[in-house]
């Protein structure tokens, strides 16, 4: 039975642990009951699928089917979510759960849906049957890339915590005042709902009008912020929800060597006329080509990270090419004839708006290596270019000459690629499922070419960051590094074995900065032309502490003209802690004009401009034409230049108004307490105070190494008055940080907040004048401003400070 929604095959997909429906059966019941509610609910037939029988193919030992995967394009997945069901090696979840957020992301509709209330849900509708642990919350929740939102038919009382039944013996002893009917009947009204906002559609807009939310739209998830650091603001009880860790960035940004007369190409996303599933290979031709491309010297391909922003996007060419500053631009569609997809592809100038060459392409496998040579040289062709001896010799090679193997391999790359995206530009929604998948897309490049060397390379970068994520477990560690050591003795001359390696000692081994340095040292040698290597060296110098070593690869790297947003914030902030504003803007900037649509370069802009003066009216500027470029609310920052301008009433708003799930909750409450600070609602500030703690301890005990969360608890005891335990955290946390000079140098930050909170001058006097001697995101000006060091800043010792430090 098909859907009520064209091009799927069921309405509804029910998800559930075999061992939940054991006993009184109450997956079964439930599903009745569904079926009859929704009976009631819609005009239509619904159609559920629902597997009742436990040898259907479907049992938790077998692999994953076809017909498993066909069932799965539904509407609506219901998952059935117990203690059992949040399993990471449990067939339902991983074949299931974590396999219906990813077709569904890929799929016409997209994930996400707009209600007729214009809010955004997803299409997982979650049933709960049981409280969880934090463990598995926050599970459920990176997969999903936000809250665990949906229905709950749980019993709850004291010592007691199961299913809701339909009959309940004792009905008012339940904690929670839900009843079944009640339930169930939410749960078709959830169904209705997201089915009108399907239906809603607008014709002329991409996707059928359905509500696709980009990564524009979605929050920042606690890991992302601890991976970039978006703005540290010097006001005390921000600072402890601003997150900074240095990172080595992921090999997956484009490779972008740029001559003297070079010229810049992008390739669009291709159109996918009737959004056809089946053409997902074919999609890889785009990085089929940019791959060969970007192995011409004197063609700067803009980056796949770069041109992700624009898979949804309204805007036109002529836009994206100024917003690029292309020279060329590819463009294309795709589209089925006579069974097989064609490709139809365009190459413009920017310059005069004419077209330079067209042509139509079908889709085999067996012809890509014939199909994209053409389509190089009458690139190559059209813009005037001659290609070099060396240039013709890469672009010839085949990595694999197994079909197969090639493709596979492409496709890895391009999920690795978008869980990179997703994870730095914003979006948690996907890298809990893309870097599992790269792995198995690169597990099938090496099986169907064994002696695949660039495939073991990826393979263990990939690896690597899905540890770095926490989306894999450690287990994959020694994968992580038999696979680049593999790749090394597979083809010794190739840098990404190195690199995989440079990768493997800094994010999977604790205490081995040297190692990787030695290893991207060695790859930078073998490619001095590729500025990537270099940058990460530049990292890790950084993270050590090493500023001198770090800052001379930086100019380097800066000769070079990288193009890629995060580079370019990263450089930034590099000098955003040499206490060089001028410069950090420069390249915060930098990383606008690439990416306009990406939040954090705007943000640590305009913490460059706090520090370098203070003003808040060029920092609301920047601040509005984020939320306007963006489609972010960007609350926490309107907080803090409330809070700046002493404007607390609009402060207090924005933080009521601020969604209170997850981590997130800690971070509302320590905002809400912070402005009562300031309002001297003293009792109420204190209560928040409490809260927030009460979060951040729990934090504390699934992730007790991480720095930042121990310092938010500091900050909140010190909010309470706590003087002991406040001390006490910040110092852990400081010790915490001594591997990461960009993080320990930010708790001591904090540190001095903390001392001039309990009237400890001369300590903390003596820590900022070191802070402000040393790389550090502390000055003048964010002293002056922050609200916790007025007592400081009056004192004599503070102005002859100032004076000795005149630079900022």
């Amino acid at each position: 039975m098909a859907s009520i929604i064209e091009g799927y095959n069921y309405d509804i997909f029910i998800s559930y642990r075999q061992k939940d429906n054991k006993g009184e059966r109450w997956v079964s019941e439930f599903v009745d009951a569904l079926k009859t509610e929704l009976e009631s609910t819609f005009k239509e037939e619904v159609s559920v699928y629902f597997d009742i029988n436990p040898h259907d193919g479907l049992l938790e030992t077998y692999d994953i089917s076809a017909s498993l995967a066909e069932k799965l394009k539904c509407i609506v997945f219901i998952p059935i979510i117990s203690r059992t069901y949040c399993d990471p090696k449990s067939f339902a979840w991983q074949n299931e759960f974590i396999a219906f957020i990813e077709q569904s992301t890929r799929d016409q509709i997209g994930l996400k849906v707009k209600l007729p209330s214009g809010n955004i849900t997803t299409r997982v509708l979650p049933v709960k049957i049981h409280e969880l642990d934090p463990t598995d919350i926050r599970l459920c929740e990176t997969a999903l890339g936000g809250p665990l939102r949906g229905v709950d038919f749980i019993f709850k009382s004291a010592g007691v915590n199961r299913p809701l039944r339909m009959v309940e013996d004792n009905p008012k002893e339940n904690l929670n005042r839900t009843y079944f009917r009640d339930q169930i009947n939410k749960v078709a009204n959830a169904i209705r709902e997201i089915m009108e906002g399907i239906r809603n559609i607008n014709p002329e807009s991409p996707h059928n009008g359905t509500a696709r939310v980009t990564f524009e739209e979605q929050g920042t998830g606690f890991l992302k912020r601890l991976a970039l650091k978006a703005g540290a603001a010097r006001i005390w009880f921000f600072f402890a929800l601003i997150v900074i860790a240095s990172v080595l960035v992921a090999l997956y940004f484009t490779k972008l060597n740029k001559g003297e007369n070079s010229s810049t190409i992008a390739f669009i996303p291709l159109k996918n006329y009737g959004d056809d599933l089946l053409f997902n290979d074919a999609s890889n031709f785009i990085e089929v080509i940019n791959e060969k491309l970007r192995l011409i010297r004197n063609v700067s391909m803009a980056s796949t990270i770069s041109m992700l922003q624009y898979s949804n996007t309204n805007k036109s060419l002529d836009e994206i090419s100024k917003e690029l500053k292309l020279d060329y631009f590819l463009a294309g569609s795709i589209k089925r004839e006579s069974g097989k997809p064609v490709i139809w592809v365009e190459l413009s100038s920017v310059k005069t708006k004419r077209s330079l060459w067209s042509d139509t392409y079908t889709w085999e496998k067996e012809k890509i290596p014939g199909i994209t040579m053409d389509l190089i040289y009458n690139i190559v062709d059209n813009i005037d270019l001659n290609l070099s001896a060396n240039d013709l010799k890469k672009v010839e090679i085949e990595l694999t000459e197994n079909t197969d193997a090639n493709l596979n391999y492409i496709s890895a790359n391009a999920i690795a690629n978008d869980a990179t995206f997703y994870f730095y530009y914003g979006n948690k929604l996907r890298d809990s499922i893309s870097f599992i998948s790269a792995i198995r897309s690169y597990d099938k490049a090496i099986s169907s070419d064994p002696y695949f060397a660039e495939a073991y390379a990826k393979r263990s970068i990939a690896i690597s960051w899905g540890i770095y994520t926490q989306q894999i477990d450690s287990s994959y560690i020694p994968q992580c590094k038999s696979d680049a050591e593999k790749a090394i003795r597979l083809k010794k001359d190739m840098p990404e074995g190195q690199i995989a390696l440079g990768f493997y000692y800094y994010y999977c081994v604790e205490n081995e900065p040297r190692k990787a340095l030695e290893h991207f040292k060695i790859a930078s040698d073998m490619d001095p032309e590729d500025y990537h290597p270099q940058f990460y060296m530049a990292l890790v110098h950084r993270r050590k502490g090493e500023w001198d070593e770090s800052m001379k690869l930086i100019r380097k790297v800066i000769q070079q003209n990288p193009s890629e947003s995060l580079f370019l914030t990263n450089i930034g902030l590099s000098y955003d802690y040499q206490h060089k504003y001028d410069s950090a803007i420069i390249f915060h900037q930098r990383a606008i004009d690439i990416m306009p649509g990406w939040s954090d370069a705007y943000m640590n802009k305009l913490n460059s401009v706090l520090l370098k003066n203070g003003k808040t009216d060029e920092a609301w500027l920047i601040l509005n034409t984020a939320i306007r470029k963006t489609g972010q609310e960007l609350k926490n920052f309107k907080i803090l230049l409330f809070m700046l301008d002493e404007n607390y009433e609009k402060a207090l708003y924005e933080a009521e108004l601020m969604p209170g799930e997850s981590f997130e909750s800690g971070a509302k409450y320590l905002y809400l307490a912070s402005v009562n600070d300031e309002l001297k609602n003293t009792v109420l500030a204190k209560n928040y105070y409490d809260s927030a703690a009460v979060i951040f301890s729990q934090y504390l005990e699934l992730s007790p190494k991480i720095p930042e969360i121990r310092m938010s608890l500091a900050f909140c005891y010190a909010g309470s008055g706590n003087k002991t335990k406040a001390l006490e955290e910040a110092e852990k946390a400081i010790k915490l940080s001594e591997g990461n000079s960009m993080s320990n140098s930010d708790m001591k930050v904090a540190y001095t907040q903390i001392l001039t909170k309990f009237g400890r001058y001369d300590e903390a006097l003596k820590l900022i004048e070191f802070l402000l001697e040393n790389p550090s995101t502390l000055s003048v000006k964010s002293i002056e401003n922050d609200p916790v060091f007025r007592p400081l800043v009056k004192t004599e010792k503070f102005q002859e400070l100032i004076r000795r430090h005149s630079y900022n």
